[in-house]
């Protein structure tokens, strides 16, 4: 495959796979910084959302419907993590660029160690990562939340060292502005069955 080609799908991979870590919220509190470090890529976000911490964090942990979140996602797969902590998920996304498509495998061991954190770590060799982490942390803001998002990650494909980072941010942003009402809607949702007691 030609090799301009290889690099184009793998930042569009890297990006859909942030795209499935990182569902957009309603509006950005601090930059969104995408940076590379040697052979990892950081990312970073701060953003708002117009709902309450218990349901957004609700929606956040609900791992087997993340594909409400972004439509990047198309399955995902949640069992046990081996050890009996947490949980292991299994996301497989499709990334685009002009006609060619490419999907990623990427499979994290989960862990909520409270109710406003969620820990996820890549496990090396289960799909198209070497190695990463990501944390969400929820916390309250008035009557809406404020939702942090670090994460780390390997790539096991190339991505152009010149323009990944570029490329990442840029692909994140458009996620965000796409995926924005989701969050909103399905933690509003969950508020709405939770008044009705469903």
């Amino acid at each position: 495959m030609d090799r301009r080609l290889c690099s184009r799908l793998g930042v569009a991979a890297a990006a859909a796979l942030l795209a499935g870590l990182a569902p957009a919220t309603a509006v950005l509190a601090g930059p969104l910084v995408v940076a590379r470090h040697g052979a990892a890529y950081a990312i970073t976000f701060e953003s708002v959302v117009d709902a309450a911490p218990r349901q957004v964090y609700a929606v956040l942990s609900d791992y087997a419907r993340l594909g409400e979140l972004s439509p990047a996602i198309v399955s995902v797969r949640v069992m046990p993590a081996p050890g009996g902590r947490g949980v292991r998920v299994r996301s497989v996304l499709k990334s685009c660029v002009w006609v060619f498509c490419r999907s990623v495998v990427e499979v994290q061991d989960v862990v909520e160690p409270d109710g406003r954190t969620i820990v996820g770590r890549i496990v090396p060799g289960q799909g198209d990562f070497a190695r990463g982490w990501a944390v969400w942390r929820v916390a309250a803001l008035g009557g809406r939340t404020r939702v942090r998002y670090e994460a780390s990650f390997v790539p096991a494909f190339w991505v152009p060292p010149l323009i990944g980072p570029w490329a990442l941010e840029r692909s994140l942003r458009a996620d965000f502005d796409s995926s924005m009402p989701a969050l909103e809607r399905l933690a509003n949702a969950k508020a709405g069955d939770a008044r009705r007691g469903g």
